[in-house]
């Protein structure tokens, strides 16, 4: 597994995936966080910040039995990263956290969701009855 990444490199490479993930016309980016319990110090865990782009532009072959098949081709493309928060660092990262993000939203389209919107609009339990 990758070592960490310090938090300044984190935010960096977060910035290059959202852009990269942006200009394509799809793609996700997944990213989560839970706290540390082995690195209690003081009375606040450290919290693990993890980003990865899903694996969304790999072909999934199957095999004969139906299941996905794992390919060197599809690890290859599967981008993860993360980074450890101390405790005390907590609130000035999740500012410059919050601006990543917000900046790497600015590229994303709103979904259409007209055709959902005409089909069941109006019609309720009670009037199908």
């Amino acid at each position: 597994m990758a070592p960490h990444l310090l938090n300044d490199e984190f935010f960096s490479s977060l910035t290059d995936l959202l852009s990269k993930t942006s200009q394509k016309s799809r793609g996700s980016v997944f990213l989560t966080q839970k706290p540390l319990i082995s690195g209690i110090t003081s009375g606040q865990p450290s919290i693990l910040i993890r980003a990865s782009n899903g694996n969304t532009d790999a072909k999934r072959p199957k095999n004969k039995d139906g299941k996905i098949a794992k390919t060197k081709a599809s690890k290859a493309s599967k981008v993860k990263f993360s980074t450890v928060v101390a405790a005390d660092e907590l609130e000035a990262f999740y500012t410059r956290y919050a601006e990543v993000c917000k900046a790497g939203m600015t590229g994303l389209k709103k979904r259409d969701r007209s055709k959902r919107k005409g089909k069941g609009k109006g019609v309720s339990k009670a009037t199908k009855a």
